[in-house]
């Protein structure tokens, strides 16, 4: 595919004009976010006059900003760790970096990479790189460019290979796989190595080399994408096995408690209000715990002490019920944040869920234009505005008219 113009996806220091002011984005290391930058985040939204947001790649983003509080929030984000939003020097990285949310194996790994591609000009900011921690689960099913696997050294005859994902060793060497998005959906190359990182790197460099105009993976024709893999082995000398992994559904959130130390919380559609915010941020700090942004627009506390303590604190502020309406319900700004919305798309989806009519088992993603900007992975079913009525009696007479689309998802925001 060629392109007529550069990628444009906005970053800490490159941000989209709005109508509602400067949208910045801060794309965390595997999703990795520290109270201090939580607080922080949090903070710059609230001056902008909006919530912070989670986006469908697993990134915060900060809208209604003026130039100076954009700089200056950048500024205040620079930090001496690998998993750092910004580094020392305010480098933040390129693209899209995702790892299994409850796995503390990819962590290292994680860091090495952003610290790689921090300040690389060659890599789009469309491009979507996934570490998964075993086979079959979370974040190899979010339709990534490069997804990296860890499985098990060496065949295991008759085994599942789309067992679940794990927080403990699954050998004491694991393999790391490279599957690579196409035209038909994610596919296992076959290639293995030992080191997921550089495994991962030279995915990037083998694309970037050969990517002429293409944002994306899927983009390149068949001979092309055929070359980056050949690349990829003649770089790491990776292994060649029987291609045999599947990617993993594209909403694997466990709401709740889980007996490992960890809590998933759902913000309604993404977004992160000043109570919310202080109230996590108190948790994470007086349980010594670790947050990770995902994906699919939810948050994972890892390493509390007392998860049924946290469950308390942050009710009615976020879902943690498995069975809430909200699960699977995502949608983009719409108006008036968006001038190019036809519809208040999150109010109107609200009204729908206190009717009754939307949320369930259902994943939907409600737009107000075309364009469907932040329409996550997989299959989902994407609700588009076509019109507003208007009237004379305000809000309760303005809705929305849609159209429902089903289709595959493609990450978009």
């Amino acid at each position: 595919m060629l392109r007529s113009r550069p990628d444009a996806c906005p970053g800490a220091w490159r941000r989209h004009d709005a109508a509602d002011g400067a949208l910045a984005r801060f794309r965390p290391v595997g999703g990795a976010t520290s109270p201090a930058e939580l607080r922080m985040l949090a903070g710059a939204a609230a001056l902008g006059g909006s919530p912070l947001e989670l986006t469908s790649r697993g990134s915060w983003q900060v809208r209604g900003l003026a130039a100076s509080t954009a700089d200056d929030l950048a500024d205040a984000l620079r930090a001496d760790r690998p998993d750092a939003l910004l580094d020392a020097r305010g480098r933040d990285i390129p693209c899209g970096l995702l790892a299994s949310p409850r796995s503390t194996r990819l962590d290292e790994v994680a860091g090495r990479l952003a610290e790689a591609l921090r300040g690389r000009t060659d890599v789009p900011g469309r491009l979507l790189i996934a570490l998964q921690d075993g086979p079959g689960g979370d974040v190899s099913g979010q339709g990534a460019d490069i997804t990296v696997v860890l499985t098990p050294s060496g065949p295991r005859s008759g085994e599942n290979a789309r067992s679940g994902p794990r927080s403990g060793p699954l050998d004491a060497e694991p393999t790391a796989a490279l599957l690579l998005d196409g035209p038909h959906g994610v596919v296992d190359t076959g290639l293995r190595h030992l080191d997921p990182a550089a495994i991962a790197l030279a995915a990037v460099d083998a694309f970037t080399a050969r990517r002429n105009t293409a944002w994306r993976v899927r983009e390149l024709d068949e001979g092309t994408r055929a070359a980056v893999v050949a690349d990829v082995r003649d770089r790491t000398t990776a292994d060649v096995v029987t291609p045999e992994l599947l990617p993993g559904p594209p909403d694997p959130t466990a709401l709740g408690p889980g007996e490992d130390g960890t809590l998933e919380v759902l913000p309604r559609l993404g977004e992160l209000d000043g109570p919310a915010v202080a109230t996590l941020v108190t948790v994470l700090e007086a349980q010594d715990a670790t947050l990770r942004a995902t994906p699919w627009r939810t948050l994972v506390l890892r390493g509390l002490t007392d998860p049924d303590d946290a469950v308390r604190r942050v009710a009615g502020l976020v879902e943690t019920d498995p069975t809430s309406r909200w699960r699977g319900l995502s949608a983009c700004v719409g108006a008036p944040r968006c001038v190019k919305s036809l519809a208040d798309v999150r109010g109107d989806l609200a009204d729908a869920v206190a009717s009754g009519h939307a949320g369930g088992r259902v994943r939907q993603h409600w737009v107000g234009c075309a364009r469907a900007c932040g329409t996550p992975g997989g299959r989902v079913a994407v609700v588009e505005a076509l019109d507003v009525s208007s009237g004379a009696g305000g809000r309760d007479e303005q809705r929305g008219t849609y159209r429902t689309v089903v289709r595959s998802g493609r990450v978009t925001g």
